[in-house]
């Protein structure tokens, strides 16, 4: 079913995505940028975080969760430990709302038009493209700054 497969990507990706932030040696590093990368690895992870907990938790969950998406890319500096605990709410918010989605709910149209018109089951495995994306840049950079 297609729920336990995103259930085991998404819990296998976001706790990779911890990983990679703990991995990083000096905490200073998570925000470096090089020329020719955009973002640290710390502004990736606030990205990931707020556009699944916008997209699955607020549209998907109705969580009440506001998304801020000028400052996942601004907020500079923002202690490790945060950031690990961000992943962490994120992982149990995406978790929860995919165990509760309905076969038909997964069918239906995405409730916000995002990329045109999308069922829900694509629109997930979009959002899991899109963190497994960003997952890769962000292990190109600790190693790279590293």
């Amino acid at each position: 079913m297609l729920t336990e497969i995103l259930i085991n990507l998404f819990e296998r990706d976001l706790s990779k995505l911890e990983d990679e932030i703990a991995a990083y040696e000096n905490e200073a590093a998570i925000w470096q940028v090089r020329e020719g990368i955009k973002n640290s690895a710390g502004n990736l992870c606030l990205h990931l975080c707020g556009n699944l907990q916008h997209f699955i938790g607020a549209i998907l969950g109705k969580t009440g969760y506001v998304r801020d998406r000028d400052r996942e890319f601004s907020d500079k500096h923002v202690p490790r430990q945060d950031l690990l605990a961000l992943v962490s709410v994120t992982r149990r918010t995406v978790l929860t709302v995919i165990v509760g989605l309905s076969p038909e709910s997964l069918s239906q149209p995405f409730p916000e038009k995002v990329l045109g018109e999308m069922s829900t089951d694509k629109f997930l495995v979009h959002l899991y493209g899109h963190l497994n994306y960003h997952l890769g840049q962000i292990n190109y950079h600790r190693r790279l700054i590293q």
